[in-house]
């Protein structure tokens, strides 16, 4: 019998015309910016509750995509379980539960489609490597093999993306210096190459975490931003609006350098903004960390970076204060505001405005996924239309 599904919500798309920057059209404020790509005004549909059937209950949603057939697949790291809906968000199944056994998951931190259509998935906890169908059937497991002697000998934690011919990028975390360090020193993450079965293939470099003083972890720090095309990895790691360009062996071919804006005369509205948000969330801890902080007038230029289906990639301009670490989710790209779409070569095509609250997830040609929470911080999946 079918569950009621007062989770799950669907709405008319909104076909939206290129207009200008800060245009409006009989759909209400405008979505986008961009000629390039437009966005329906309203998610066409929306999955998870405060309260209902399970499987429309989200703990902490992880990663999300379609299948080819229009099927959501979505992983809920909360509960260690993979969720599978219909194009329409109707329940059909779950895959996995937590455990050590085989397509039982113990830390799930990655989830990607496979170039034979299959749902690949990393988990941390039990350094193994799955490929599932979507109806949960296993079709291959294997445990990643970490070389005590070689350039990559920490066991890998994170998902940084998969490549053309189905190998993953994994990382290992190395915290920054000790607490006694003066001046800020970013954590390190070591990257590595391994086939589906977990065979290592190499290592790919490193990139800088997020900046630590004294050990704790800055409100405003560049967080790795990475996206895989191809055999190609996208990384922007820094204070600047640059993305590396990296081969098939991890070194740096080119850079990508973008527009950067410059936040500098804005400092103290922007700290005073993030002591009210604080404020706001109740967040004891981190208001008396800020007290103890220089106000530094540094800010990243890049809060979100994703490659979509069609090979573009999406460079969230980085928000002052939302996308400060102590108010999101450290790897998942910041909510809201203003995205550009930039070709690998380097040309921007436009801007797009995300809707507000909305980390995206996976975009393809004609539709966007990703999360949103509403005022009762309750996580739900949305899905939006596009147009290009």
């Amino acid at each position: 019998m079918q569950p009621a599904k007062p989770a799950v919500r669907m709405t008319g798309f909104c076909l939206l015309a290129g207009f200008p920057v800060g245009g409006s059209s009989a759909c209400g404020d405008l979505a986008v910016e961009s000629e390039a790509v437009r966005i329906s005004p309203e998610p066409l549909i929306e999955i998870g509750e405060m309260e209902g059937a399970e499987e429309y209950l989200f703990s902490s949603i992880g990663q999300a995509f379609f299948l080819e057939d229009g099927r959501l697949v979505v992983s809920d790291q909360g509960v260690n379980e993979i969720r599978v809906f219909d194009p329409d968000g109707t329940f059909l199944n779950t895959i996995g539960r937590s455990g050590e056994g085989p397509g039982e998951f113990s830390d799930v931190t990655g989830l990607w489609l496979t170039p034979e259509g299959l749902i690949g998935l990393w988990d941390a906890g039990n350094l193994r490597i799955s490929a599932f169908r979507a109806d949960g059937e296993l079709v291959s497991a294997g445990r990643v093999r970490v070389e005590e002697e070689g350039e990559y000998s920490a066991p890998p934690e994170v998902l940084f993306g998969s490549f053309g011919n189905g190998d993953i990028a994994l990382a290992s975390l190395e915290f920054g210096g000790p607490p006694d360090t003066p001046g800020a020193i970013p954590d390190r993450w070591v990257l590595a190459r391994f086939g589906p079965d977990g065979e290592p293939r190499g290592a790919l470099g490193d990139l800088r975490g997020m900046r630590r003083l004294r050990g704790q972890p800055l409100p405003f720090t560049p967080l790795p931003r990475v996206a895989v095309l191809g055999d190609s990895l996208f990384a922007a790691d820094g204070y600047e609006a640059g993305i590396d360009v990296r081969g098939p062996d991890g070194g740096v071919g080119r850079t990508i350098a973008l527009p950067a804006v410059d936040r500098s005369a804005d400092t103290d509205a922007v700290w005073s903004a993030l002591e009210d948000e604080l404020r706001a969330r109740n967040r004891e801890m981190y208001l008396g960390m800020l007290e103890r902080l220089p106000r530094s007038d540094e800010f990243p230029q890049i809060g979100g970076l994703l490659a979509d289906d069609r090979g573009l990639l999406w460079v969230k301009l980085y928000d002052v204060p939302g996308d400060a670490l102590w108010l999101g989710q450290a790897m998942r790209p910041g909510a809201g505001g203003e995205w550009r779409l930039v070709r690998p070569d380097g040309e921007v095509l436009g801007t797009v405005r995300m809707p507000d609250g909305l980390s995206p997830l996976h975009i393809t040609e004609e539709r966007l996924v990703g999360v949103q929470r509403d005022a009762l911080d309750v996580e739900r999946l949305v899905v939006h239309g596009l147009e290009r």
